[in-house]
């Protein structure tokens, strides 16, 4: 008992909060679901100020058109509440005011929102002195739920009453309601009585003082007795006059030193009833939801969440808690009383949690969110965590060390609608909210972290609470400084890497071994490092100098070192914490979906196999590494061809051997928001290498156009033209540079994509051999720009390209850089096997297989092309069938197709004179997508049934009409 004494005795002396009192009285209309009520309001102020103003919140204002939570909704591309029209949207309308005994109407400073409500004071209120405030007023939720609702006899009122102002030391907290934050309020007592219809049944803040809230006619275990606690507040009851017409009820809750009341009303609750220690525990659930909700599960589960609780920061401030089901999914926290969309485990700790970390610890919602929401799900987790749930933890770390990296996190003690937008805000209150408080929790260590939050409960429990409250417990528990701590996880972005760098190992006299490692700080933050050797942590560093050395004594010879080990720290980047063996994950790459561990690149292998004309059968190898999906984007690919004959080869030429590597995002070279790769090969014939840049410069993460722009290099040339399709490569090389920019914008079902780029080079034609052949090459300069835009809904595509090839006309266009006239032009289709030389397996003679891509007149051969083409694409789709189980995806799609376009007269060499040739062609199609886990493809088959030029359609048939057949596994467009 002494230690909580002193610890109360320590409280800032400084501190005050004002005093309010609610009595309210409301009767409900369900037909019109307006409800009215009148609200007299005591304030007292207790501040040492003089004050001029008085504001109340009329939150049910923030869910129809006009306000700034609609407007907020607008810009972010949402659609709830901005176009409600009739009774479907929510109000609160003050009908008449009286302050100080003065009737006068308020003002509304942040018109066309109406959220708060605002008066000059008839006369100032001085320190000490009090007011009291009459309201009357109309009000009714919306049909479309957040946060409150209704739906036919259900009700859910959160927010449904002029609500005062906080005035803390900042002044007076009048800030309007926007999605991102929530609530902020006074501690009061109020006093509420409601006017309902007789059978409906209520779950409320408080506890039932007078009347009947229906819980015996709900009570699914008719043999037990409910406890009302109707005496629990027995000091303060007063009479209360609440008559009603037959049919009707009145009841009257009561509850104190609680910020809100808020009630749920649903004549068809199921009513069930426990308790923990001091705390009637109360859950009311729908019909329906005997198998989730009743039978003492959401009971037993509230229950397990007040155990937890208490544990961690200390005893129930309140009588009792009701958990209800709600109309709307999630989950909201109030007083007393939890209003959730299930009845899951973690959902229930969540929201009861915020009755301690909002409703007893009452921290200003819309001002330090991560205070409420970080602190809750920190808890939950830790839960979790402690009871063999496993631990979210890790998901959430290495989710938020890419936004660091990426440069998409801003700091955590933001405002809330400052944020970038609502995605950001979420992600930083709740995810990098809950980082900051598992940080702590491993700098200071389990136990003092479990002192500091039943500490900082008992000082500020029923207060109002900030940064510097929290923070000055955290110093005087943990006897640690930790401006440090907050200033970097609270108002910056540090992004954490460190890195070994010597390591020295010497046996010593007695046979044991001395092991000296310098670790190297490589990020902007910092943290506490830990020092592993496979097996246990032998040493700690602070982390804050550039280099730190530490030594260590074991009994056998460290040959694995970890920095980091339980990945606790938030290092960015775990590859360069291993000294000796343990970086990768080695698997063979397959369909099943494996979590990406954050301390390791995946290494994966997979065995192929594939065939052409000239190498034959040819084995391949191809090996994948990946970090975080994001980093170390490598692919290596090995190939040897085994026919023994390599017919119609020069023995002299044949190369069995080939190689294709590609190294992308090293983590050594970091580039937000960038990819950047680098290729070479040496392969089936053709030499190269490639190096390619892309940019984003999209503004949000969730909404807005994602623009791209970049810049892609290559050098390809022919070196054994055994296996090259003389068709579509002539015995060349190009060597090209050039910008490029793409956009994608998703509006609705609306899906737009843009795409334009230009490379300029030069083209060479390679020596021939022999006496007569020539001994030097010929070369020009070209540039080849190519431009499209699409537009994709759920019943029609319509894609536009043009591309040209320009350059000296006395030289022949290459053929492998032609504008294609039917699909992907041969650069584009070499990195495919199956694609990419003579005679492989979707090339063959009678497979008529369309690669999209350039003008994409589809029914046409794949050999033609020409100097330019402009196209035009078009199809109509109904998809008949989905199924989405889980991991597997299926959709089914009939399509009808046309493509039209002007081209080159050189893509149709026999088109005679003229500069142009015009070319068509339609038809039909059954389109399939497909997802397996992470692998994802569509396959098409058309059937091109109408050609222009049917002499040169894939099937080299004379008539304009007839069956013909086409297949693809990659969509149109």
């Amino acid at each position: 008992m002494l230690p909580l004494i002193l610890i109360l005795l320590a409280s800032d002396s400084t501190y005050w909060q004002q005093r309010v009192a609610y009595e309210i009285t409301a009767s409900l209309d369900e037909p019109s679901g307006v409800l009215s009520g009148k609200a007299r309001i005591r304030y007292v102020n207790q501040s040492p100020d003089t004050l001029r103003d008085f504001s109340v919140h009329q939150y049910l204002n923030a869910f129809r058109p006009g306000s700034r939570w609609a407007a907020a909704d607008s810009a972010e591309q949402r659609v709830r509440f901005q176009h409600m029209q009739g009774p479907d949207y929510a109000f609160e309308r003050i009908t008449s005011s009286t302050v100080m005994g003065d009737s006068r109407k308020p003002d509304y400073p942040y018109a066309p929102d109406s959220t708060i409500a605002h008066w000059h004071l008839p006369r100032p209120l001085a320190p000490g002195d009090s007011m009291e405030v009459e309201i009357e007023w109309r009000a009714r939720p919306s049909t479309l739920p957040r946060r409150q609702g209704r739906q036919g006899r259900r009700f859910d009122f959160a927010q449904w009453y002029p609500k005062v102002v906080v005035y803390d030391k900042h002044g007076w907290q009048d800030h309007p309601l926007y999605p991102a934050g929530e609530f902020y309020g006074e501690f009061a007592s109020y006093d509420v009585a409601l006017d309902l219809a007789a059978d409906q049944v209520i779950g409320a803040t408080g506890v039932p003082v007078e009347g009947d809230p229906g819980w015996e006619k709900a009570n699914v275990n008719p043999g037990s007795a409910i406890n009302y606690q109707r005496d629990w507040y027995a000091a303060r009851r007063t009479p209360h006059a609440c008559t009603v017409p037959e049919g009707r009820k009145c009841v009257r809750f009561f509850a104190d030193s609680v910020h809100h009341f808020a009630f749920s009303l649903n004549p068809d609750y199921r009513y069930e009833e426990g308790r923990y220690k001091d705390v009637v525990v109360r859950v009311l659930y729908q019909p329906g939801d005997s198998a989730t909700w009743g039978k003492g599960i959401a009971v037993e589960r509230t229950e397990i969440a007040l155990m937890w609780l208490d544990s961690l920061f200390g005893k129930f401030a309140w009588p009792q808690i009701t958990n209800l089901h709600r109309i709307e999914g999630g989950g909201t926290e109030f007083p007393m009383v939890i209003m959730d969309g299930s009845a899951g485990l973690g959902l229930i700790i969540h929201e009861l949690g915020h009755n301690y970390t909002m409703g007893i610890l009452a921290n200003n919602e819309w001002r330090e969110g991560w205070l409420d929401e970080g602190f809750t799900s920190f808890q939950t987790d830790w839960f979790f965590e402690t009871h063999g749930g496993g631990s979210g933890f890790p998901g959430i770390d290495a989710e938020l060390r890419l936004w660091d990296v990426d440069r998409w996190s801003e700091p955590v003690s933001m405002i809330s609608e400052q944020y970038r937008d609502f995605a950001t805000y979420n992600t930083m209150i709740y995810e990098k909210g809950a980082l900051f408080f598992n940080q702590l929790r491993y700098i200071v260590g389990d136990d003092a972290m479990r002192k500091i939050l039943r500490t900082y409960y008992a000082r500020w429990r029923l207060k109002h609470v900030d940064e510097n409250a929290f923070r000055s417990v955290a110093e005087e528990i943990s006897h640690q400084d930790l401006n440090w701590f907050f200033g970097q996880w609270l108002h910056g972005t540090p992004l954490i890497d460190y890195g070994f760098g010597k390591v020295k190992r010497k046996k010593t006299a007695d046979g044991r071994w001395r092991t000296t490692v310098t670790i190297r700080r490589l990020g902007d933050g910092w943290m506490p490092i830990e020092l592993g050797d496979g097996d246990s942590i032998v040493a700690r560093v602070s982390g804050q100098r550039e280099r730190e050395t530490v030594e260590f004594v074991s009994d056998r010879k460290p040959k694995r070192l970890v920095i980091d080990p339980r990945q606790r720290a938030h290092d960015w980047n775990a590859l360069n914490n291993y000294w000796g063996r343990g970086r990768r994950l080695v698997r063979l790459d397959y369909l099943k979906r494996i979590e990406p561990p954050r301390d390791r690149s995946v290494s994966s292998f997979l065995p192929a196999v594939w065939y052409n004309d000239f190498g034959g059968v040819t084995l391949g190898m191809r090996a994948r590494e990946d970090y975080l999906g994001r980093f170390e984007k490598n692919v290596a690919v090995v190939s040897y061809a085994l026919d023994p004959d390599f017919a119609g080869a020069s023995d002299a030429t044949q190369r069995r051997y080939g190689f294709y590597l590609r190294v992308g995002n090293p983590t050594g070279h970091l580039m937000p928001r960038t990819e950047a790769s680098a290729a070479g090969w040496m392969l089936e014939g053709r030499v190269g290498i490639a190096l390619h840049t892309d940019r984003s410069l999209r503004k949000h993460l969730t909404f807005g156009p994602g623009v791209h722009v970049g810049f892609d290099a290559i050098w390809m040339a022919v070196d054994d033209l055994g296996y090259v399709d003389r068709r579509l490569w002539d015995n060349a090389g190009t060597i090209e540079v050039g910008p490029w920019w793409s956009m994608t914008k998703l509006r609705g079902n609306r899906e737009w994509r843009a795409r334009a780029g230009v490379t300029g080079g030069i083209v060479y034609r390679n020596p021939g051999a022999g006496i007569q052949a020539k001994t030097r090459y010929d070369i020009e300069a070209f540039a080849r720009p190519t431009g499209e835009v699409s537009l994709r809904t759920p019943l029609v595509g319509v894609r536009l390209f043009f591309g040209m090839y320009m350059a000296d006309t006395n030289f022949a266009i290459p053929r492998q850089r032609r504008i294609m006239l039917a699909g992907a032009d041969p650069y584009t289709t070499f990195t495919n096997p199956l694609l990419r030389s003579r005679g492989a397996l979707f090339v063959r003679p009678g497979f008529h297989y369309q690669a999209p891509g350039d003008a994409n007149l589809r029914a046409f051969r794949p050999d033609l092309g020409g100097r330019w083409a402009l196209a035009l694409n078009v199809e109509g789709t109904k998809t008949v069938y989905r199924r989405d189980d889980g991991g597997l995806l299926t959709r089914i799609t009939f399509e009808a197709f046309a493509d039209a376009g002007l081209v080159d007269t050189l893509a149709v060499p026999a088109s005679g004179g003229g500069s142009q040739t015009t070319v068509y062609d339609a038809g039909i199609g059954l389109v399939t997508r497909h997802r397996i886990n992470d692998l994802a493809w569509t396959m098409r088959f058309e059937v091109p049934f109408i050609v222009n030029r049917w002499d040169y359609a894939a099937d080299g048939t004379d008539k304009r009409v007839r069956f013909r057949w086409q297949v693809s596994l990659e969509p149109s467009f």
